[in-house]
């Protein structure tokens, strides 16, 4: 599948090949990408994304102009996909790629709150074990005394305390025993040799310093790995670790942290604690979070696609969320299925799954445009799939662009699709490339002919036997509207 983009498509960094190196790689052309990030260049690719690659070995090294020799200038906004990198690191990648008229849409700040747990630990706190934290430098443990006041902090002294022991980035779960695991914080021995052990074993890779987190039984069901984009949960699968166990975690009470935490590519990842609920185990910045083999990537692509172009995953006012709907989802709607939503009457309606095939073929013929594609309509509050409302194609070359709405059946005579009307709308009209929102009923559909009126457009006439209402930019100006 092409993709036809009218905008500045997002630039999907990757290391490149050491052993395979092709300079001169340009926007558009597929460049030798290290084999291991190869499927995820061709999914890139596919859903609208320029690629290039970059010398991670020589970013490692500390030269990160040398890195970004082969990216193309005045790329425009970019994603990192690659191998995990130090924040100071990170922080050289964003320099070099700005003096060559690149922006990073993760910033060095932001890659950090995801990327180490003191960062994003108190948006999470209810979420995820509890967990304390001591600065250090790799090859020196903490001293005795400090450990057994850092541990203190967790759980009820007088109690077993099971700790887990960690640094700002990742653990050493396949050396449990050794250098992970302390069955009781108390055993201050034992917990300064595992932290000693750890720490030797992390050797110059040591992040931060030394976390300790209170220990919780896990059921076996395995863990998940959620990619979220501008707050959306854009792809659920396995962790790579265990990529043949696949559970579904309830997101509820996740979500809100995840927009809290405000961060544009992110990944969390969740286990069910023996009692029944979903816990947060760890956040990770979505750039260098490993994605399972055997998983359909493309939903992550094309939402990265999407946000990248600068459009929005979801729009929300008031009671209303419209969530888009992006290719590879659309293509399970189309053929009826849920694809991940909760819909009210158990099933997409068939208007809704039709206008997802009609989306599917366009994207088929390379006629997607990142924006102005279908959105299922929701309940901002309960997550309950309504139905679906969307643009017809991109705006023509005078500016008009058509919008049209479907609903389940039992989502209506509610407002639903008024108030989705005047959202879509709202935000359509606010685009530079807009001057007129318009939608055609049938001369028999009295109650859509309603839903346009209560928001805001006016009948301007008859076009092939059907009625014509509009609505212009003025018109629709001051409706909220959160992307």
């Amino acid at each position: 599948m092409t993709v036809d983009l009218a905008v500045d498509r997002p630039l999907l960094l990757l290391p490149g090949d050491p052993l395979r190196p092709r300079p001169g790689a340009s926007r558009g052309r597929g460049p030798a990408a290290d084999p291991h990030f190869a499927a995820e260049a061709a999914a890139a690719q596919s859903a609208g994304a320029a690629t290039a690659v970059l010398d991670h070995e020589a970013l490692i090294a500390g030269d990160a102009e040398a890195a970004v020799a082969r990216v193309p200038r005045e790329a425009g906004p970019v994603w990192y996909r690659g191998w995990m990198l130090p924040a100071d690191r990170y922080a050289g990648l964003s320099a070099a790629l700005a003096d060559r008229g690149c922006r990073l849409l993760t910033s060095p700040a932001a890659y950090r709150c995801a990327h180490e747990l003191p960062g994003w630990y108190d948006t999470f706190r209810a979420l995820t074990p509890d967990s304390v934290w001591l600065p250090c430098p790799p090859g020196r443990a903490p001293e005795r005394a400090a450990l057994a006041e850092l541990a203190g902090a967790l759980g009820t002294p007088g109690r077993a305390r099971p700790l887990v022991v960690k640094d700002w980035v990742k653990s050493r779960k396949h050396e449990w025993d050794e250098a992970a695991y302390v069955p009781d914080a108390d055993d201050t021995e034992r917990l300064t040799a595992v932290v000693g052990r750890f720490v030797a074993l992390q050797e110059e890779f040591l992040t931060g310093g030394v976390v300790l987190r209170a220990f919780e039984s896990f059921d076996t069901v395995g863990e998940a790995r959620v990619w979220w984009v501008d707050g959306e949960p854009v792809l659920t699968g396995p962790h790579p670790d265990t990529p043949a166990l696949r559970p579904a975690p309830d997101l509820t009470r996740v979500a809100p942290a995840v927009r809290e935490l405000g961060l544009r590519f992110v990944t969390t990842d969740l286990a069910l604690r023996t009692d029944g609920v979903w816990r947060v185990v760890e956040v990770g910045d979505g750039q260098v979070s490993g994605l399972p083999a055997g998983t359909d990537h493309r939903p992550l692509f094309e939402a990265l696609v999407t946000a990248g172009a600068g459009y929005p995953l979801a729009l929300t006012a008031g009671r209303v969320a419209l969530r888009a709907l992006l290719p590879a989802t659309a293509a399970r709607v189309a053929d009826g299925e849920s694809a991940g939503f909760d819909w009210i009457d158990g099933t997409p309606p068939e208007s809704t799954s039709g206008g997802a095939g009609i989306a599917v073929r366009a994207a088929a013929a390379g006629h997607y445009r990142p924006g102005w594609g279908v959105f299922v309509l929701t309940d901002a509050a309960t997550g309950t799939a309504l139905g679906s409302i969307g643009f017809h194609g991109p705006p023509d070359a005078e500016g008009f662009v058509e919008i049209g709405y479907d609903l389940s059946p039992s989502a209506r005579g509610a407002g639903w699709a008024t108030d989705a009307t005047r959202l879509l709308a709202g935000w359509a009209a606010a685009r530079p490339e807009v001057r007129t929102v318009c939608a055609l009923t049938e001369p028999e559909n009295v109650a859509s002919q309603r839903v346009l009126q209560r928001a805001g457009f006016r009948f301007v006439g008859e076009r092939e036997g059907l009625r014509a209402y509009e609505i212009d930019g003025a018109a629709a100006a001051g409706v909220g509207v959160n992307a």
